[in-house]
């Protein structure tokens, strides 16, 4: 969080003689599912996708560009994201829905080329923080047709995580503001599921994975103007 932190102050500090810093909404879709295993004892959990949602605010901050054909800024921001996981059953037994939505909080780095078409390819890393949940009943468990379950339990797993976010797209200046397009790809490498004694079979590897787009729109708070 003091990285962060650090990153706000120097983007503030930046505006008045940086190329460009925007400051933007975005919304979007994605498929998000989860990766549930142990490492030493095989589990039967079948996770499939989950359709879900983002928005967010974020700020994006470009350097005065140097005479190359890439060049490079950074974007911070705090997003609303749900996250979750459905597991099937070779029985009868109706399927398992787990949503967990989480307030993101992600610095990336970015590099981009282009005049009025900006292509960019971004990484970077989040820290996720668990806002609540929805969680469907328990399912039956002598009608899963030998599936393991776990699913996610208040009190005894983490509601604090983090992870790597890969991103990339265009962005283009208008009259009217700047518009962005993305597709991302998310994963967390924090578990939400806490291991407790690695001797039981309680999963030690629980991770949240999510791929999808989103569509921004970005004011520019200073610096050189592109428009149409």
């Amino acid at each position: 969080m003091r990285l962060i932190w650090l990153v706000c102050f120097a983007l503030i500090v930046n505006v008045g003689i940086a190329q460009k810093t925007y400051v933007g909404v975005k919304a979007g879709g994605h498929a998000s599912s989860a990766f549930i295993e142990h490492t030493i004892f095989n589990l039967n959990v079948n996770t499939t996708f989950l359709p879900g949602t983002s928005s967010g605010v974020f700020v994006k901050y470009l350097p005065k560009a140097a005479n190359t054909f890439l060049n490079s800024g950074i974007q911070i921001g705090a997003n609303y994201v749900q996250k979750g996981w459905r597991q099937t059953f070779l029985t009868d037994e109706p399927s398992y829905t787990a949503r967990m939505n989480y307030l993101e909080i992600p610095l990336e780095g970015f590099g981009y080329f282009g005049d009025r078409n900006k292509y960019f390819i971004s990484a970077g890393f989040y820290t996720e923080f668990l806002l609540n949940t929805d969680l469907d009943p328990v399912p039956q468990l002598n009608n899963m047709g030998g599936a393991d379950f776990y699913t996610y339990r208040a009190g005894r797993d983490r509601d604090i995580g983090y992870g790597a976010r890969l991103g990339g797209g265009m962005f283009r200046d208008l009259s009217i503001g700047t518009f962005q397009l993305e597709g991302f790809f998310s994963y967390s490498f924090s578990n939400f599921i806490d291991p407790g004694d690695l001797t039981t079979e309680r999963p030690d590897l629980s991770n949240h994975w999510a791929v999808g787009f989103t569509v921004g729109y970005m004011i520019s708070l200073g610096g050189n103007k592109n428009v149409e």
